[in-house]
């Protein structure tokens, strides 16, 4: 080329392209230098990468427009591209503060003689691709940090599912190394009989039917024990959308799954006991308020066809003497963790004692959140419970209070109230005993029980203290009331007993009779009550005798 003109490259023919043209249509920053390293040429875009007019420019010395910091670098390659020596390197150019990357080819520009009349400068900017190469590099430096020390397993995988590469974690889970991982398959670690699913599931990705799947499958170790896994797949297309590999994530849910095996066992198992004991749960939200029953409670209590029962309709079923009892108050508070209560309920089978063990469940901060109950039917206990109880309390030959059941009786008495005591001893009856047996000898005790009870109320308590003693307590008597009903007891105990009807034997007994505006005890009035017999006995048989 022979660069002509002030402000570009000769023309030549005018009707042929000019030098000036066809470097315009080269791509990129294009410039011509003279070998005076001057400026005979720019295209637009080098004029504009270094802000300088096409025309300003040329015939400026290159240093006027690279700077003094690019100079030296520059004018060194320009000297040996003018010398015939093509150059490309990099190098960093500086525009005030700003530092950019760029490829500087410089091409000689020869004659037909052969010698260099020019320098062809083409000039490309790498800045960006630097940064986008080093934001790959970054990106790729991430992936591989987040692969290979993620906490669950990581594998590539190819079409063919074997196992490009696995990290750490994926290699501990199955036992292996990760070298000996790249010599598998997905068909050497899964377990026979979920393998299929899994291919499946991976020829659908290659129909391009979905872009990835997840499923849970038994991984088989290198002892040939087997692992439950979570695996979650995701596919790598290219651009015409075809598969080219696979990325595999697989989290170790073997605990997971051994929980729920035995969650599953410990329901059946309490479905099977709340199906065989009768009753059922309930559950309270104490911030709501909202109560409800199981289906099995609300079935004992209203039948087949309920479901469930809100607390009005649980608590209208209660026993109103018992409604105190089952009070809440204090699990609501917060007071208590657990509690066990007693109380009737009234049920399709008719009145039954349930036994109710709440408990308290708290949030994250200790606060009451949920009260849980379980009401089993307890009724047969109740009443062996108290069958036991009565016996124990209870002279078995005369069903009266025995000496235990009357001080138990007398202990429940409220502290302010008066009573009469009747301390009673058989006259002849040691008699009848010695002639006529034990048999006749019950005969007049039960005899006697009978006739106590019909001279006193229900609210009084009767006892037999053991042989031909008895005693009688009239609860809430007024000391006024106390020697008429001591008299008829007395004289209701003299007439002939139906055992020694026809013998010379006679029975009758001797009465000491007191009283006191306070329950008696062993100590007091019940003593008194025994000076009273004495007394009575000492003056012969059929006799009362009152001290108050």
């Amino acid at each position: 080329m022979n660069p002509d003109g002030p402000t570009c490259l000769g023309d030549t023919d005018p009707g042929a392209p000019t030098p000036s043209h066809i470097l315009d249509m080269l791509p990129g920053l294009v410039a011509y230098f003279g070998l005076d390293l001057r400026y005979r040429y720019a295209n637009e875009r080098y004029s504009e990468w270094r802000g300088v007019s096409g025309r300003t420019m040329v015939g400026k010395y290159v240093r006027e427009i690279v700077g003094e910091r690019n100079y030296p670098l520059i004018a060194g390659k320009l000297r040996e591209a003018a010398a015939g020596t093509p150059v490309v390197y990099e190098y960093d150019i500086f525009d005030g503060e700003q530092q950019r990357r760029v490829q500087g080819s410089y091409v000689p520009d020869v004659d037909a003689a052969g010698n260099v009349i020019g320098i062809i400068a083409l000039v490309t900017d790498i800045s960006l691709r630097d940064d986008l190469q080093r934001r790959i590099a970054r990106g790729e430096a991430m992936f591989n940090e987040a692969f290979e020390n993620a906490p669950i397993g990581n594998a590539i995988v190819d079409l063919e599912g074997r196992l490009i590469r696995s990290n750490r974690a994926f290699a501990a889970m199955l036992a292996r190394s990760q070298e000996e991982m790249t010599t598998l398959s997905i068909v050497d670690i899964t377990h026979p009989d979920d393998l299929d699913a899994d291919l499946e599931l991976l020829r659908s990705v290659l129909r391009k039917e979905r872009d990835g799947y997840w499923l849970e499958k038994r991984y088989v170790r290198k002892d040939g024990s087997f692992l439950y896994g979570k695996l979650v797949v995701s596919v790598v297309r290219n651009d015409t959308g075809d598969a080219v590999r696979f990325l595999a994530h697989v989290e170790d849910i073997t605990q997971r799954r051994e929980a729920e095996r035995k969650l599953i066992e410990t329901n059946a198992r309490l479905s099977l006991v709340t199906a065989a004991i009768p009753g059922g749960s309930w559950h309270l939200d104490v911030a709501t308020g909202r109560f409800e029953t199981s289906q099995a409670l609300a079935q004992f209590v209203c039948g087949p066809a309920s479901t469930t029962l809100d607390q009005e309709s649980y608590a209208s079923r209660i026993h109103p003497d018992d409604l105190a009892s089952v009070d809440l108050a204090s699990l609501l508070r917060g007071e208590v963790d657990q509690s066990t209560v007693d109380y009737r309920l009234d049920t399709v089978s008719g009145t039954r004692w349930m036994r109710c063990d709440r408990r308290l469940l708290r949030d994250a901060h200790g606060a009451p959140e949920q009260i849980i109950g379980v009401a089993i039917d307890f009724t047969e206990e109740h009443e062996r419970r108290a069958l036991a109880e009565s016996q124990a309390s209870t002279d078995p030959l005369t069903g009266l209070l025995n000496r235990r059941g009357l001080d138990q009786r007398l202990q429940a008495l409220p502290q302010q109230c008066p009573c009469g005591v009747l301390a009673i001893d058989l006259d002849g009856f040691k008699q009848v005993n010695d002639q006529l047996g034990h048999d006749a000898g019950d005969a007049i005790l039960t005899q006697t029980a009978e006739r106590l009870r019909a001279v006193t109320r229900s609210t009084d308590l009767v006892a037999r203290l053991g042989g031909d003693e008895f005693a009688v307590v009239l609860v809430g008597l007024e000391l006024p009331a106390l020697q008429a009903l001591a008299e008829r007891a007395t004289a209701r105990l003299q007439t002939h007993f139906a055992t020694v009807a026809g013998s010379h034997l006679r029975v009758g007994a001797s009465v000491g009779a007191t009283w006191s505006p306070q329950p008696p005890t062993s100590g007091g009035i019940l003593a008194r009550a025994d000076s009273a017999l004495y007394q009575a006995k000492a003056e012969g048989r059929g006799r009362l005798r009152v001290l108050v």
